[in-house]
């Protein structure tokens, strides 16, 4: 029954209601005992009104009155009762509106308790949905997407590369690195692809790590080559393949890192059972030191010789030409491996003095010989200064190698940081790849010192940092 048909009922049931109570009323005024005379005064009115009424009739008249009366009241009882009764069903029935309503209403709460969470799950699912672009934005702005698609296959490079430089604790590093639950194995260390081996391809680089097998296992990739940062190819290498990789260079005392070379070197041709070295480490740095000096004054020397062979060449001659001024002879066809104090020397095209062309002249340090490049890949800023030309200074972390040594736990929660990864328990940290050695004598080192100061200025300029190294 719906709540307007309920109400008119109520409604006619009332005035129903009073107009029996009216007529029920007025038929107990007029039978009530007031309203009809006693025997005695029927008796006096006969007597007096000398009509001769016949007693008898009059009584049996007042006895069908009187029962008539209490018919009445027991139809009034009966009356109270169906009011009670109308009355206890109206307020079954109020009662039925009013549960109607509550649960109408609770079902109005409900369904907009429906529509409030149906809202709020949208709501929430769009703020998961922003939440994880944003999400995404950040890891693509932190750890890029290093993802490439090649012939209907996902191959997935490098997050991160560590750059250099060489003995200055790289080995330790990617150690470490690989202990991190978050970052994919690779097959080795050291994958010299972006300097020696770019020519076999992205597939063959990315065979060296572990693939992901789902976006929801993903991982960091990294590798570790420290002749990178030395080499005049790999920055522009690097830099059209995965130029939003992370960048990591570690930085070791100039001095301390040629000598350091320069063991490993003799330890190295011992491994490959090469000839061993001939010349002590003051012999070679003094010969390197005399190539990087004298390249640029070389390569002036070669463009105007070659200028003039063209001239002859043109007038019907030819040959070799002779530098009159150092009487040292340029082989004009090939003038990056000319001889050198006769050593196998790989000749400086540009080098320290020429801030444009230096990474050119690190073409020595793919020549192979583990000696080559001691002074040469210690002149940091020559090198960094090449790299600024192709990623910015904050894609690159660089590392203190000293600190290694005295804070490994610092060095590692940095570089989390930086790579944006879960910092971890690495247990006990054990020197790695580190080669034993004499201190070299006071002559040298004050030489070197002064060498390398110079260069070492520049880049505490270009970093905004001291490394605290011998000056």
């Amino acid at each position: 029954m719906s709540t307007t048909s309920m109400i008119l009922t109520k409604k006619n049931i009332i005035i129903l209601s009073i107009i029996i109570i009216t007529i029920i009323a007025y038929q107990f005024y007029i039978t009530s005992p007031q309203s009809f005379p006693s025997s005695n005064t029927i008796t006096n009115t006969i007597n007096t009104s000398g009509k001769g009424l016949d007693y008898t009739e009059l009584l049996n008249l007042q006895k069908d009155l009187k029962a008539q009366q209490t018919e009445i009241r027991k139809q009034l009882e009966q009356l109270k009762y169906s009011i009670n009764d109308i009355n206890q069903n109206q307020n079954e029935n109020q009662n039925q509106i009013n549960n109607e309503y509550n649960n109408n209403k609770l079902n109005d709460e409900q369904e907009n308790n429906n529509n409030n969470n149906y809202n709020n799950n949208n709501n929430n699912n769009n703020n998961e949905l922003i939440n994880y672009k944003e999400r995404i934005k950040k890891k693509s702005k932190e750890q890029p997407n290093t993802c490439i698609p090649v012939e209907g296959k996902l191959l997935c490079l490098p997050n991160f590369i560590v750059i250099g430089t060489m003995k200055s604790g790289t080995t330790f590093l990617d150690y470490y690195l690989q202990k991190h639950p978050q970052i994919a194995h690779h097959s080795k260390k050291e994958i010299w692809y972006f300097n020696s081996y770019y020519a076999n391809g992205i597939e063959w680089y990315a065979k060296h790590f572990e693939q992901y097998t789902s976006l929801e296992n993903q991982k960091l990739i990294g590798e570790a080559t420290p002749f990178y940062i030395n080499n005049p190819n790999t920055a522009p290498r690097l830099f059209t393949t995965l130029k939003n990789a992370k960048l990591i260079l570690l930085l070791r005392d100039p001095v301390e890192r040629s000598l350091s070379q320069y063991h490993f070197s003799i330890q190295w041709l011992k491994r490959n059972k090469s000839p061993p070295l001939e010349y002590s480490f003051e012999h070679l740095i003094h010969e390197e030191a005399d190539v990087i000096e004298t390249c640029i004054r070389g390569h002036e020397r070669y463009k105007e010789a070659f200028k003039q062979r063209k001239e002859i060449e043109k007038n019907g001659g030819g040959g070799l030409l002779n530098d009159n001024t150092s009487g040292e002879e340029f082989n004009l066809v090939d003038p990056f491996y000319t001889l050198h104090s006769e050593k196998n020397w790989t000749f400086y095209k540009d080098c320290i003095r020429c801030d444009k062309c230096f990474q050119i002249g690190s073409i020595l340090h793919t020549s192979g010989h583990p000696t080559f490049g001691m002074l040469a890949k210690s002149l940091y800023f020559e090198q960094l200064d090449y790299w600024l030309n192709f990623f910015p200074l904050e894609q690159i972390h660089i590392i203190r190698y000293e600190d290694i040594s005295s804070q490994p736990e610092s060095v590692l929660s940095e570089l989390e940081d930086f790579l944006d990864i879960n910092h971890i328990d690495y247990g006990e940290f054990k020197p790695r790849n580190v080669v034993q050695h004499d201190p070299m004598n006071q002559e040298i080192k004050s030489y070197l010192i002064n060498y390398f100061k110079q260069s070492n200025e520049k880049l505490y300029n270009l970093l905004n940092r001291d490394f605290k190294w011998q000056n």
